[in-house]
């Protein structure tokens, strides 16, 4: 992975006309941790991340931890003292180093930075960066972590489908926040946010949602990736109750202006065909408080 652009990123930013402010912003990308981020990442909890499976398709899902988890080992390595629960889709492989996407996120302060690079998945996850930037305050709910656990939490279970049900239709339609793991041509991953008020992901059906894109940093990391191939997954999570919604498909970027214009505040549209569905009861036991929404959101 490049210190600039991915082909697929410049072709999409050549098509949205904002090619010069992307230009700008990749400057902030670098390939060692700073003393800032070393600082930011002892208070954090939350991580999100983005990989395949074994038969290649993309899945997002999420860590969690006590302050610190997240331990700095030198300028290029991170180690994440979390297990994934043994029915995540992305728990198939450990020992094996993989591509991988990392979006550590702060709701509270709604501060946000990006790890692309690999890492080998036991018992604790072993980051090698290739590429880390933070990313604007835009649509991020102010969310913060009550300090006690539920123990109602404890009973895990998981469901897997092809499509979706009527209770996940129904949660995603009234979702504030999900997140999507995108992978470029060369198998290169990222992990990023979206958010918005209430409603403002569309559910087409049991197979596919249509979701808007907000005008961002202009970096098109994960339009880019999606330019170039299409293989993506989403991750929703019940905060109330600590479950979480993990779907893997195909997205395709929809730059039709009227059809957009549907969409209050849409720069263009993204479709996501599911190919199949993970639900997991219980996923954590952290908690959560009550939601802030984005003064950013259309």
């Amino acid at each position: 992975m490049n210190d600039v652009f991915h082909q697929g990123e410049l072709s999409v930013q050549n098509l949205a006309g904002e090619g010069a402010v992307a230009a700008q912003n990749s400057k902030m990308i670098s390939s060692h941790f700073s003393n800032g981020i070393v600082k930011f990442l002892r208070t954090q909890q939350f991580a999100v991340l983005s990989s395949t499976d074994r038969k290649g398709k993309v899945w997002v899902t999420f860590l969690t931890g006590q302050p610190g988890f997240a331990e700095v080992q030198d300028e290029q390595r991170l180690a994440i003292r979390a297990e994934l629960l043994e029915a995540d889709p992305l728990a198939e492989e450990p020992d094996k180093e993989k591509q991988i996407g990392l979006l550590i996120i702060d709701t509270n302060r709604r501060i946000r930075l990006r790890i692309n690079g690999t890492a080998k998945m036991d018992k604790e996850f072993m980051v090698t960066a290739q590429q880390m930037y933070g990313n604007c305050p835009k649509y991020i709910q102010k969310r913060s972590f009550r300090p006690e656990k539920d123990p109602s939490r404890l009973l895990k279970s998981s469901q897997r489908n092809k499509e979706l049900s009527q209770q996940q239709q129904d949660w995603i339609a009234h979702a504030d926040t999900f997140y999507i793991g995108s992978m470029n041509d060369k198998g290169e991953m990222d992990a990023s946010h979206r958010g918005g008020n209430p409603g403002f992901i569309h559910v087409q059906d049991a197979k596919t949602i249509l979701f808007p894109d907000y005008f961002g940093n202009s970096m098109f990391n994960t339009l880019g990736n999606i330019y170039s191939n299409p293989l993506s997954g989403l991750l929703f999570i019940n905060y109330e109750y600590g479950h979480s919604l993990h779907l893997t498909g195909s997205a395709e970027i929809i730059w039709d202006e009227e059809e957009s214009s549907v969409f209050p505040g849409a720069e263009r549209l993204v479709r996501f065909e599911i190919s199949e569905v993970v639900q997991l009861e219980n996923a954590n036991d952290l908690r959560w408080e009550d939601t802030e929404l984005s003064p950013y959101n259309p």
